[in-house]
């Protein structure tokens, strides 16, 4: 058993899946060609009921004449004419096709089975096309060479039919396929090694080691992939071809931009990590003022180079991608837009993270230096907006993008307690999808004004120079070539001349793509000079063209060619170019080519059309306009714009003129010179600041639904975010007002484009009703004036009224084969053939329809086509004729009326958005300050302070919440006295006892010392002196203790009220700290940041409330061990944050409820009262304290404060 090779099989397998297509095909084909055997049996040939059975091409003759055919736009003049007893194959320089002909009395009926339609030309619109009904997606070549050692595909009945040629790339094979799955294998195993190695060190909390290893492992990986060509090298995969991107070796194309942007991104995440996971921001609470001014400096810059960096991203993608992403020029999306699109999404949200980054640096340092900061971003925007004006790139929208950035966010951060933190990060999303979408599109508007720059300049130098160099040296070598070409030389030498043969291969395959902005017209003479086109009667001879052309000023530096100019016209170019053909026996004939430079006509797609141009312009072509300035005054001009009447010729001066052009009104003129007399100026329309809003909405609107997206699968993957999201009720009124009023604008837009994109449809199709009509009436006058015209009499009437009308016009005699045109080009190219619509034919002739309007298709340009008959008299019975016009502007004429209302209703959908989004915001603020003003009254109402009520008016459920809360206030209040009484007879009982207690303890052994003293003298013991002195001593000890517990209470109760300050409660803190900071008996540590930290509060009892927490600290430490006191200070928008922990014994479980009670003490000579103070002084300062304690580890005292600002 022999085995093929891979590749061969797998073209074998194709070859066998094309077999089994052609006979389904060509079964089908049968059908049809019987079915229409059948209506004509019936012995009635109508259009319309044919019309509706023939599915493929379908020509029936009856004799030679042709009686039918259901397709125009499709070439079946084949070069060969097809059998009619068996499926043959047949071709011509338009397509190539299979021929199922059947015989039905003296009707004979060939299908065309389309296998390849060709043009001669090459652009966007007209393009090689296989049949995908045979050959799929395969890229195949179809050869008739029974001969060549290639797959054969036959009829079913067994007749060859025609070869392919699969050398050309036919999709992935299986070996392909494999490489390709290990290669992403492998790549998978890399990526979640790297992976698995960066959690470990993670783990370890080596958060830099993980994160830096794991990107180091895709640059690397990266590397390879670029070094090695991959995945490109194993299969061709168009995503990885440079056709359709290519920037540079490290861009090579789209799928290699898309990698490198989720690189970027990698990096943009590992940094966001490495900042919190290193907590940053409590880092540079420690810098130094100076040190603080410099970080913010270099992050204001920072982010001006982001934004250069930005653009010339956006601009690269504009600049090497062939595919129109402006859209104002195009709404069509294809999946490589949608790539380029999506690569936009990701370096926005790579830019997101480090604006993140430098964002919360500033904002976290500004404090301190926020006047500084002011200054510094007025100063670096100054100095770089007269930088940008000044230098030769203008970047000067790039800097106030930047600097407004840089405004919002010192805003934010000055205005904390009025911007909340869910809004915050709110708003700097939207702020960087809005820089990032501006961006993009000042990058597109500076892309257009280069090319258009670009494009003139070329433009213009083809009209200066009076004649074509280029074109004459090609024009010289075409004619050697075509001179020796044996195959011309015998079709003219016979006895019949094939003259459409010789024009079609003399303008296929010597006229190259050079001469596409020229008419081309071929014609040929015999040796003595007379016409070789018999059909034509009225040529002129080539005695009569050489006495007409060859004059001196005629004639060029070439033999044989002569370059005749209208002096009405300054950009005229009439070339004839003889060339002189041997055709034995000493006589030769005579070639003529004549070639006109085309001239600009006004909303007209046909040059465009049929020219070979493989990428659209910046512009609509067939809307530029040029003039000659000699001495700054008007000496010609072309196109629609009027220089007479709106062009200053005062601007011709000014040297910006001939740099970047000069703007004035709607239009963009831009000056070359030509000698120092003379300059000329091309005009277009330019480049308004509409449609720099309609790139920046559209890319916005693109980002924000690609967020929301994500946002929406990562909700998916993770239900968990849903659970654990709490939004505040400010953010709740934003999201439901935000829904409430974009979501009815939304259906709003969508209706209104509905209704509006079918109002321009009726609009268009009346349009050309009308002008069709016109068309109709002239030519309907002619006919009836009874002037009887010759082709070339007929053919110049005709681009006359094409001209007046500004259409393009067919003429079909009544048969509905082509007379004459004004566009015969279009014929020649073969995007139509030389038979009316079917359709029309049949709507007109039998149906008697007075117009027809249809929509035609070309290639892939998609018009639409009026079709009127041509009657004599207007006698509604006699049709001599049937008028085409093509529309061929109207797709693109309706695609920029849909463009232009499309991003009319995205500017004002994304305008309406952003402002919606600051009035909900502004919004939420006033429904919210009741709520707020309410929160915080609540925040300090006490029993001990004086409590405000609260003055609302509205009559709405906060007034009701409002007025229940002044109730409250005023129960509480008579709660208070009574409870103020009660704690005052209960303060003075407990006092009393208090005072009982600690006077009874020293009474006791006052009493037994004079009881002993007493029995002493009466027993008139020897020692009674000593004795007496003794107790004397302890009685003077015990008096002192209760003068000190007399004192104490004294000045407890003699307390002056506290008096609120501005007080530092960092600088207190530390102060307090440092007293009590002796290493030989206690080891203070303290975490207090060097900047102020300002609250309202008494300083000497905060003071005293520090010294007797630390104080008690240091005593509750046992002896056994020394005392670690540890001092913490740290802040957050609203207040302040302190603890002090200790190592000691912890309080005990039972004793917890009465640390904070006056006159407990734990300690002997304890008063009992210093805690009581500083809950006192705490709560006066709005404040709160309160312990956590753990039995034998000990015990932290934790306090908050209100800041100043929040106080």
């Amino acid at each position: 058993m022999i085995t093929l090779p891979a590749a061969l099989a797998g073209k074998q397998d194709q070859a066998e899946t094309i077999q089994k297509q052609v006979n389904q095909t060509i079964a089908k084909a049968e059908i049809q060609a019987e079915q229409l055997a059948h209506e004509l049996n019936s012995g009635q040939l109508s259009f319309s009921t044919l019309l509706s059975i023939a599915h493929y091409p379908t020509h029936i003759y009856k004799g030679n004449r042709l009686v039918f055919w259901s397709e125009h736009a499709v070439i079946t003049e084949l070069d060969i004419t097809p059998a009619t007893d068996h499926i043959s194959f047949s071709g011509s320089e338009f397509g190539r096709f299979i021929v199922v002909p059947r015989q039905v009395r003296e009707y004979r009926v060939y299908v065309y089975i389309p296998l390849e339609t060709d043009y001669r030309v090459k652009n966007e619109y007209l393009t090689r096309k296989l049949s995908e009904e045979i050959f799929g997606k395969a890229a195949v070549m179809v050869l008739q060479n029974h001969l060549a050692p290639l797959p054969k595909i036959y009829s079913p009945t067994g007749t060859y039919l025609f070869s392919l040629n699969l050398e050309s790339p036919t999709g992935n094979d299986g070996q392909q396929t494999v490489q390709l799955l290990l290669l992403l294998l492998a790549i998978v195993l890399y990526i979640a090694a790297a992976i698995v190695y960066c959690q470990q060190q993670v783990r370890r909390a080596n958060y830099g080691r993980g994160v830096i290893t794991m990107l180091v492992a895709l640059i690397v990986l990266r590397i390879v992939l670029l070094l090695f060509n991959l995945p490109f090298a194993i299969i061709d995969l168009e995503l990885f071809d440079s056709r359709l991107y290519a920037s540079s070796s490290w861009s090579p194309s789209i799928g290699d931009l898309a990698l490198n942007m989720l690189l970027l991104l990698a990096v943009a995440g590992a940094g966001v990590y490495l900042y919190f996971k290193y907590d940053i921001t409590q880092q540079l609470k420690t810098l130094s003022q100076k040190q603080a001014r410099l970080v913010i400096a270099c992050c204001i810059v920072a982010l001006y180079l982001l934004l250069v960096v930005l653009f010339r991203f956006y601009f690269g993608i504009y600049h090497n991608s062939p595919l129109v992403l402006d859209i104002n020029q195009s709404l069509e999306f294809t999946k490589y837009k949608v790539i380029l699109y999506s690569i936009m999404l990701l370096h926005t949200i790579a830019l997101c993270c480090f604006t993140y980054m430098l964002a919360t640096t500033v904002i976290v340092l500004v404090k301190r230096n926020l006047g500084w900061t002011y200054r510094l971003l007025l100063l670096i925007f100054v100095v770089l907006l007269v930088s940008a004006l000044l230098g030769p790139v203008q970047f000067w929208a790039l800097i106030v993008n930047g600097t407004l950035f840089w405004l919002v966010i010192l805003l934010s951060a000055q205005y904390r307690k009025v911007v909340n933190t869910a809004f915050r990060g709110y708003l700097f999303v939207f702020l960087v999808l809005m820089m990032s979408a501006l961006t993009g599109a000042f990058a597109l508007y500076r892309h257009y004004q280069s090319q258009v720059r670009q494009y003139k300049q070329s433009f213009a130098n083809s009209i200066i120079q009076g004649n074509d160099v280029v074109g004459e040296y090609f024009l010289d070598e075409v004619a050697a070539r075509i001179a020796a070409d044996q195959l011309i030389r015998s079709k003219m030498l016979g006895p019949y001349v094939d003259a459409s043969f010789i024009k079609r291969k003399i303008t296929r395959q010597y006229l190259h793509e050079y001469f596409d902005k020229y008419e081309t017209n071929v014609l040929l003479f015999d040796s003595r000079g007379n016409s070789l086109e018999s059909a034509d009667t009225t040529a002129a001879t080539l005695q009569e063209l050489l006495k007409k052309y060859n004059t001196p000023e005629n004639r060029t530096e070439r033999k044989n060619l002569f370059l005749v100019q209208d002096p009405a016209r300054y950009n005229s170019r009439l070339y004839f170019k003889l060339i002189k053909v041997p055709l034995g026996h000493q006589q030769e004939g005579t070639i003529v080519l004549q070639l006109s430079l085309q001239k600009l006509l006004p909303h007209s797609l046909v040059p465009e059309l049929l020219s070979n141009q493989k990428s659209s312009q910046p512009f609509r072509t067939d809307l530029l306009s040029y003039a000659i300035y000699e001495d700054r005054k008007l000496s010609f001009s072309e196109g629609q714009y009027d220089y007479a009447t709106n062009l200053d010729p005062a601007h011709i001066g000014h040297s910006e003129f001939y740099r970047d052009g000069h703007n004035q009104g709607n239009y963009h003129h831009f000056g070359v010179k030509d000698g120092p007399h003379r300059v000329l100026v091309v005009t277009t329309q330019k480049y308004s600041v509409w449609e720099v809003l309609s790139n920046f909405s559209f890319m916005f609107l693109i980002f924000l639904a690609g967020i929301i997206l994500i946002l929406l699968l990562v909700l998916l993957a993770r239900p968990a975010y849903i659970r654990d999201f709490r939004p505040n009720f400010s953010t709740k009124i934003q999201v439901f007002l935000n829904f409430g009023i974009l979501l009815p604008l939304l259906l709003v837009s969508i209706t209104t484009a509905s209704l509006v994109t079918a109002s321009y449809k009726r609009d268009l199709m009346l349009t050309y009703e009308q002008r069709g009509r016109i068309v109709q009436e002239t030519l309907g006058d002619m006919l009836s004036a009874g002037v009887t015209y010759d082709k070339n009499e007929l053919q110049q009437r005709i681009t006359e009224v094409a001209a007046i009308s500004e259409t393009d016009i067919n003429l079909y005699d009544r048969n509905g084969r082509l007379l004459t045109t004004s566009q015969p080009l279009i014929f020649e190219a073969g995007l139509l053939s030389k038979l009316v619509n079917p359709e029309a034919f049949a709507a007109i002739s039998e149906r008697q329809a007075l117009r027809v309007l249809l929509q035609e298709k070309a290639g892939n340009l998609t018009f639409n086509s009026v079709y009127l008959p041509l009657r004599v008299n207007n006698d509604p019975f006699s049709i001599a004729g049937f008028i085409g016009i093509p529309f061929f502007d109207s797709e693109k004429e309706l695609d920029m009326k849909l463009i232009e209302l499309i991003t009319t209703t995205m500017n004002i959908f994304t305008v309406m958005f952003i402002l919606f989004m600051l009035l909900t915001f502004f919004a939420s603020r006033v429904l919210t300050v009741p709520l707020r003003l309410l929160a915080d009254k609540l925040k300090r109402t006490s029993l001990t302070g004086k409590n405000e009520m609260l003055a609302y008016e509205g009559a709405d459920e906060i007034g009701m919440l409002v007025n229940e809360y002044n109730r409250m206030l005023l129960t509480l209040e008579q709660n208070k006295q009574d409870l103020a009484i009660q704690e005052k007879e209960a303060a003075w009982r407990e006092m009393a006892r208090q005072v009982a207690h600690e006077i009874k303890n020293p009474l006791t052994p006052m009493k037994l010392s004079l009881q002993y003293l007493q029995k002493a003298i009466e027993e008139n013991r020897p020692n009674t002196e000593q004795l007496i002195s003794k107790i004397s001593q302890t009685l003077i000890t015990q008096i002192n203790i209760l003068s000190d517990i007399a004192t104490s209470f004294s000045s407890f109760t003699s307390m002056p009220e506290p008096k609120a300050e501005l007080v530092d409660v960092a600088t207190a803190l530390r102060k307090a700290a440092d007293l009590h900071n002796d290493p030989a008996s206690a080891h203070v540590v303290s975490d207090i940041p060097a900047e102020e930290v300002m609250v309202m509060a008494d300083e000497s009892l905060l003071v005293r409330t520090f010294n007797n927490l630390l104080l008690n600290a240091i005593q509750a430490v046992p002896t056994t061990r020394k005392p670690q006191i540890r001092v913490e200070l740290s802040q957050n928008a609203q207040e302040v944050y302190i603890r002090i922990s200790d190592n000691g014994s912890g309080i005990p479980e039972e004793i917890r409820h009465k640390v904070f009670v006056p006159n407990f003490s734990t300690k002997y000579t304890g008063s009992g009262i210093g805690l009581a103070v500083a809950k006192r002084g705490i709560e006066n300062a709005g404040g709160r304290i309160w312990f956590e304690t753990e039995e034998g580890k000990g015990t932290t005292f934790k306090i908050t404060l209100p800041l100043a600002n929040h106080a």
